[in-house]
């Protein structure tokens, strides 16, 4: 939809929002002195309206837009963020939060009601530097605007899988990527990071220099500072094969095989990448929806991942495109959701003796969501799936040669696997059922895990850390790494007096 539509519908629908903002007057005061020092470049629902309203509604979880926060501010600089937290540190009781390109589906995180929003509206794309081969990546917008930019040059940067994925949170918080069997993490292959820090200075973290901090800041998202341009390694790339398939559940013990197989073995050939998702419907429809990835015009005719194009599927978009045209694609439908969200995870372990076991997770989750999908209307729950995401031991080694990351992957790791359950809804009165379902998701697991693991004799104390980018509010996904007390100790020293871990939104240490 053109901008300038947007802008004119959301002057229609401001008068129509469900909530009224109560700001305190120390947030008032707080916005009124960020508007008289950024001119032009802060909202609020009386000033600039339409464009306020429309700042509102870009994120991809509809739960999210009904928040109002006291101003918007739309920096376009460092220095100009770094005004705001100058001038947020003078008003300590003012909540405040950071939006890039408003993928996180968790209230509270880059959102904020009565608060400061910052939005990184104006801070979008990516350069590539030829001398130095590096791209300077901007936080805001999402893959679709940096892939694009970096294209013309042949080379891309390690990063969302789905074009719409907002690019600020995938970088900080450590990233699943098709290239991660070639270069690891996506924050592994952050080397700087232009950063504005709890007393508003700017400073530049360099991974060679800061290797603790780096270290951090690769999967904490935002609890050290600011981001506002990373400095990445990039990967060079041509023309790329992949898309999508569907298929019905007839084909549930030839995919799950094939699943079973690739994730030990199909970093045996690391141009090769998939995202395996169990679609769970109303009238107990169950399919799946499995994304395609080969870093060469063609696919292998032979291997792990040849094994899954053998079997037939509904319908197949996969093709020789561009790396930019395949994120579109990717992305294209989910964009389409336009439902109120929930992402929840869980890391289990590769269990070889155990190749049931995702059917079992498939099987589980239908029936924890049968009756909210199957209660009239019909549409009051749209869809839930779970996507099961290799985590071989390979992206560990690729990580710790790269210095490390927060979520402590090691090259002695052992093969896991990253779910993500994702639920979608259409009424706000359904929230707390949604999200209840989902953790008694993750209880069921909490209780059989451990149990398959007995039985497979596998080690009780393997470390399985929570995956940060795909994790709901309540998880207590910083306390799960290895390195938690490190990290909480060095977020203090750089943070003493408490500005990002008790006034900012997301994860906390």
């Amino acid at each position: 939809m053109d901008k300038f539509v947007s802008l004119a519908l959301a002057a229609l629908l401001l008068g129509a929002k469900s909530t009224f903002a109560a700001p305190t007057e120390a947030t008032t005061t707080a916005c009124t002195e960020i508007k008289d020092a950024l001119p032009g470049k802060v909202l609020t629902p009386g000033l600039l309206a339409a464009e306020y309203m429309y700042e509102t509604q870009q994120y991809w979880s509809t739960t999210l837009r009904t928040i109002d926060p006291a101003c918007i501010v739309q920096p376009d600089s460092a220095q100009d963020i770094s005004i705001v937290i100058k001038i947020l540190n003078k008003y300590p009781s003012v909540q405040f939060a950071t939006r890039s390109g408003g993928h996180d589906p968790n209230v509270g995180h880059a959102t904020v009601e009565d608060g400061v929003l910052i939005t990184m509206t104006d801070l979008v794309g990516a350069t590539y530097d030829a001398e130095e081969d590096v791209a300077y990546v901007r936080p805001g917008g999402d893959w679709n605007d940096v892939i694009s930019d970096l294209e013309q040059s042949g080379v891309a940067v390690s990063g969302g899988r789905l074009g719409i994925v907002g690019v600020g949170g995938l970088l900080l918080g450590g990233g699943l990527s098709f290239l991660n069997a070639q270069e690891g993490m996506v924050a592994d292959n952050i080397i700087e990071w232009e950063t504005v820090m709890a007393n508003g200075s700017v400073v530049y973290v360099d991974a060679a220099a800061n290797p603790d901090l780096a270290q951090a800041m690769r999967g904490s998202v935002g609890q050290f500072g600011i981001v506002t341009q990373f400095k990445a390694k990039v990967h060079h790339m041509g023309d790329v094969w992949g898309g999508s398939c569907t298929y019905d559940e007839t084909k549930d013990e030839e995919l799950y095989a094939a699943l079973h197989d690739f994730i030990p073995n199909g970093p045996q050939d690391p141009k090769a990448a998939i995202i395996f998702s169990d679609l769970v419907l109303a009238a107990d429809i169950n399919t799946k929806l499995i994304f395609y990835f080969y870093d060469a015009p063609s696919p292998p005719t032979t291997g792990p991942f040849a094994d899954f194009l053998e079997i037939p599927g509904l319908s197949c978009t996969t093709k020789t495109q561009t790396y930019s045209e395949l994120l579109k694609a990717n992305g294209a439908p989910v964009g389409l959701l336009n439902a109120r969200s929930l992402f929840r995870t869980y890391t289990v372990p590769y269990i070889a003796s155990r190749p049931q076991m995702y059917s079992e997770i498939r099987d589980q989750l239908a029936n924890i969501t049968a009756t909210f999908l199957n209660t009239l209307p019909l549409i009051r729950a749209i869809q839930f799936s779970v996507d099961f995401q290799p985590l071989p031991a390979l992206f560990g080694q690729i990580s710790e040669s790269k210095g490390g990351n927060a979520m402590g992957l090691t090259a002695s790791d052992p093969d896991r696997i990253i779910l993500i359950y994702q639920g979608a809804w259409n009424s706000p009165e359904d929230d707390e059922l949604a999200y209840e379902l989902a953790r008694e998701i993750t209880a069921w697991l909490d209780e059989v895990v451990p149990v398959w693991m007995e039985e497979a004799g596998l080690p009780p104390d393997m470390y399985l850390p929570l995956f940060i980018n795909d994790a709901m509010f309540d998880q207590p996904v910083l306390q799960s790494y290895r390195e938690y007390e490190k990290f909480e100790a060095l977020q203090r020293s750089v943070d003493p007096d408490g500005l990002f871990r008790t006034r900012f939104g997301g994860f906390k240490y």
